[in-house]
């Protein structure tokens, strides 16, 4: 109660030094409150910047601490500290606890401010300072909840710019953004089958094979811009990025050439 007081009256170097007491007390320390206290105490203060240096917290009680934030009606705390937890693991490459921190940012991020095109502007920021490619799935997933139809387009060229990285020591996730793109456009067979060959090159397995066999026996399909589910722009970006997984190009193969070298890489598995 006397923290709480302090804090009101912002008395924040009193608070400090009471709250830092209790934090280094063997019991009273369990309780989240003072942990979030402090929190509270470094955003009041000029000593801002040294947020995350002060208070070193587990990402989970980094969450519950948050979410606590944001129950007392604090947004603009809870997004700042939301983005204390978040921005080191994205810089660090680390996925604990990443969905989560995401999801819950998201949430405070349009809370803040319901502007759809900041919210994907603000997406993007934290993505170029990821040092984990893997971190696009959780804000693939956040974009298309949030921004609606537009959004599906925005995942589709995320999906195209990780396939500019150098994934060469991370076959399955490449493959794993191959198999993205082609659930996210599953009406466009020239880009079902370029992701099903590519997905073939790097797994080399039967089922990877049936896929491709399968969809080269689909009746061929001229592309129709109506029926696209993203712009002509987007989707003309992404053919020489998908092509770029290719042994040869498909176009200038039939299906009967396509499967002698396909059944070639499957060696005895053929």
């Amino acid at each position: 109660l006397r923290a709480r007081y302090l804090i009101a009256c912002e008395r924040i170097p009193e608070a400090m030094a009471l709250i830092k007491s209790c934090i280094n007390h063997p019991d009273i320390s369990r309780d989240l409150y003072f942990h979030q206290a402090l929190f509270t105490c470094l955003y009041m203060s000029p000593l801002e910047d040294q947020l995350f240096q002060e208070v070193l917290t587990d990402c989970k009680s980094g969450i519950e601490i948050i979410c606590n934030t944001e129950k007392e009606g604090k947004t603009t705390l809870a997004l700042h500290l939301c983005e204390s937890f978040l921005v080191p693991q994205l810089q660090n490459g680390d996925m604990y606890c990443i969905w989560d921190l995401i999801f819950i940012w998201s949430k405070l991020q349009l809370k803040s401010n319901p502007s759809k095109q900041v919210f994907v502007d603000q997406c993007y920021q934290l993505l170029r300072i990821a040092t984990n490619v893997r971190v696009i799935f959780p804000f693939m997933k956040v974009i298309k909840d949030e921004v609606g139809e537009d959004g599906l387009q925005i995942c589709v060229e995320i999906c195209g710019c990780a396939l500019q990285l150098d994934l060469r020591e991370d076959p399955n996730m490449k493959s794993l953004i191959y198999k993205t793109i082609a659930h996210f456009l599953p009406n466009d067979l020239e880009i079902l089958r370029i992701c099903a060959l590519s997905i073939f090159f790097l797994e080399r397995t039967l089922e990877s094979y049936y896929t491709v066999e399968h969809l080269y026996k689909c009746a061929d399909e001229e592309y129709n811009e109506c029926t696209s589910s993203v712009q002509n722009r987007v989707r003309f970006e992404l053919l020489p990025i998908l092509k770029k997984g290719l042994f040869f190009d498909p176009e200038f193969w039939n299906f009967l050439m396509i499967k002698q070298n396909c059944l070639a890489l499957l060696g005895d598995k053929a």
